[in-house]
């Protein structure tokens, strides 16, 4: 792996009380001879159909379940289907693990004995405390090899046929370093993002999942909750003939993949669960209101929410 780098500039990053240093900006697009991708549906296809359409690898190698492996091959996002994971990664001077959460403890476990003392390990779990435990569990002294990361996009297919090499355009990159990351991997990843069109954010772990329990997570369950409510009642299949752009807006994330979901969800349950208690407040004031025939109240609860949501229309 090549990978050049102004450091004229280094600067430092502050995740909560701690300040991780990072590599200035790139002064040219970083190269890795072999990457191996674990898991390559949306996520980890988009990975290597990014990378390929920047011309940063020399070969991307695809691990994961055959059918959807054998899909990636097919459509021309991987160079190479593995059949297995020290196949995959062997070799390697980047590995992506872009599988389902519960299944990257065993991955970087199984990774562990054949993984080059160079080679960058890194991630797009949409929880980050859990994984760089286990990334720090199983990879023993190259624990600082991994660098935790969520690309801050995707939609609500999933699978390799719904990988696009845009789909980080613009996005963000949710980083985090820890104390014990070595600064040419973190430096490594920092310039694969950005050569792959996102905005880095350094951030300090505890408080990404919080933040993201809050803007993702805890969002997802309440679209799979009113996707159900609706499902359950008498107009279920009226629903599906006349509903308007609200319902299909408000609920398009509800059609998601239920086990990501689920493993996200319990993965992050604590911060999940105190968003889902603001959340409760508000709806229950929300119902009070409506139940009391109380038009200032609900007025008042409405503007709130309506304040809030304008201001996030200015910042998209």
């Amino acid at each position: 792996m090549t990978v050049a780098m102004n450091v004229d500039g280094d600067r430092q990053f502050t995740g909560d009380d701690r300040a991780f240093p990072v590599a200035g900006t790139a002064s040219s697009e970083p190269h890795f001879e072999r990457v191996a991708i674990l898991g390559v549906g949306m996520i980890g296809g988009s990975v290597a159909a990014a990378m390929r359409r920047r011309s940063l690898a020399t070969r991307i190698v695809g691990f994961g379940p055959p059918p959807s492996v054998a899909d990636a091959a097919g459509l021309g996002l991987i160079d190479e289907a593995a059949e297995r994971v020290d196949e995959a990664v062997t070799g390697a001077d980047l590995v992506v693990l872009a599988a389902p959460i519960p299944a990257l403890p065993d991955l970087l476990r199984r990774i562990a004995p054949v993984l080059s003392p160079r080679a960058v390990v890194t991630d797009c779990a949409s929880t980050k405390q859990s994984v760089i435990v286990a990334a720090r569990d199983a990879l023993g002294p190259l624990a600082g090899r991994f660098v935790a990361a969520h690309p801050i996009a995707g939609s609500e297919r999933n699978g390799p046929g719904a990988a696009r090499a845009d789909l980080f355009d613009g996005c963000k990159l949710m980083l985090c370093a820890t104390e014990t990351t070595d600064a040419d991997a973190l430096a490594a990843v920092t310039a694969l993002w950005v050569a792959l069109n996102a905005e880095v954010v350094p951030i300090d772990a505890a408080r990404h999942d919080r933040l993201y329990a809050e803007l993702s997570h805890w969002p997802h369950a309440v679209a799979f909750a009113l996707s159900a409510a609706v499902a359950d009642s008498e107009f279920a299949d009226d629903a599906l003939r006349f509903s308007g752009a609200g319902l299909r807006d408000t609920t398009r994330i509800g059609a998601s993949s239920a086990e990501l979901w689920a493993d996200i969800l319990l993965d992050n349950r604590v911060a999940a669960l105190a968003s889902a208690d603001r959340f409760q407040h508000r709806l229950d004031r929300l119902r009070d209101a409506l139940q009391q025939a109380d038009r200032q109240a609900l007025v008042d609860e409405l503007a709130h929410a309506s304040g809030w949501r304008q201001r996030l229309n200015g910042a998209a």
